[in-house]
């Protein structure tokens, strides 16, 4: 299945529903809302009945959809497979972001990327990455969709870079999985930007805990989430492009670590919810640090994974100054 997210008009204003690409009429959207609302009428549900059971079970957030457990995965199945005139999605609506994640975990699984960056700062690579897949907790609420505008935080000046990776929408949540169990646990794959503003990056992680405002200003993730098995294989041409000019490529195949122990280790003693969102780690060369090119406000980013389609965000305008905060003088010596 191939599932998105559009927004809509509405009276109340833009309104975000669940759409799904009709099996048997590529390039149709069904709103999986309208698909299961005619559905239970045809069972007996009044209009007024099926309008509210439709709307529980098919909200317009995805992570709270999938919280729905089957009920909702079944309307998905079924949607796929109904192209009546009253369930396809009507014109004019646009795609959002697929995914407004539960929560958001990032990891560094590329080989090639981590050796890169370990290189460019001269330092050797941390044992530990081939120990286990290392990840920092993100922002899930700083999620853009396809099409919108980065937003360019004011801390950020010279080094602002976009990330090439893959973004594993969680299905169904667990806790302390194992990566046999994991394939079930996932909804599909979507492109993921990991948008870094490298100065201020490099200077908060000297205080030797994961990125935070270096990282947390914005995300991009679209344009649609793919199932697995519409996935032309596990290895796929993932590229980058800025201002119509191929910066990288590289396969997904070169992965350290599979999706499954991904999903494994998110869930190692903590619960891991539905509607969570896993980055696979920037693929080898697929970011500006590593090709020591960075972006420019107006820039249009453009990453490609082949089966999935294309995630296009333009870099917007430096905003005036914000507050920092005043340096302190150290009181105790070392």
């Amino acid at each position: 299945m191939r599932i998105a997210r559009m927004e809509f008009p509405t009276p109340d204003g833009p309104e975000a529903r669940i759409v799904v690409a009709a099996r048997h009429e590529p390039g149709r959207w069904v709103d999986v809302r309208a698909a299961l609302r005619l559905a239970l009428e045809r069972r007996g549900a009044t209009p007024a009945a099926a309008r509210r059971l439709a709307q529980t079970i098919v909200p317009g957030s995805l992570s709270a959809a999938l919280e729905n457990g089957e009920a909702f995965m079944e309307a998905l199945a079924q949607a796929a497979e109904d192209t009546q005139e009253e369930a396809l999605a009507p014109e004019g609506g646009r795609l959002v972001a697929p995914i407004d994640p539960s929560l958001y975990r990032d990891f560094l699984s590329f080989e090639v990327h981590f050796t890169n960056a370990a290189r460019l700062h001269h330092h050797g690579v941390a044992p530990v990455l081939y120990e286990m897949p290392v990840g920092y907790m993100g922002h899930h609420l700083a999620f853009i969709g396809p099409e919108e505008t980065v937003p360019w935080p004011f801390y950020a000046k010279e080094r602002m870079d976009f990330e090439l990776e893959l973004g594993i929408v969680v299905g169904r949540g667990g806790r302390d999985l194992h990566p046999e169990q994991a394939t079930g646990h996932i909804l599909g794959l979507t492109i993921l930007n990991d948008f870094s503003a490298r100065d201020i990056q490099l200077r908060e992680m000297q205080g030797r805990l994961g990125p935070a405002k270096g990282k947390h200003f914005c995300n991009a993730v679209g344009p649609v989430i793919v199932t697995l098995d519409e996935l032309p294989s596990r290895d796929l041409r993932m590229t980058a492009r800025v201002n119509g000019e191929v910066w990288s490529s590289g396969q997904s195949g070169t992965m350290l670590w599979s999706l499954e122990e991904l999903l494994a280790w998110a869930s190692a003693g903590e619960p891991l919810p539905a509607g969570a969102l896993l980055g696979s780690g920037t693929v080898g060369f697929g970011c500006g640090m590593e090709l020591q090119r960075y972006l420019n406000p107006g820039d249009l980013v453009e990453l490609e994974v082949e089966g999935i389609g294309v995630l296009r965000n333009r870099l917007g305008q430096p905003p005036a100054e914000g507050w920092w905060p005043s340096p302190r003088t150290p009181s105790i010596q070392v």
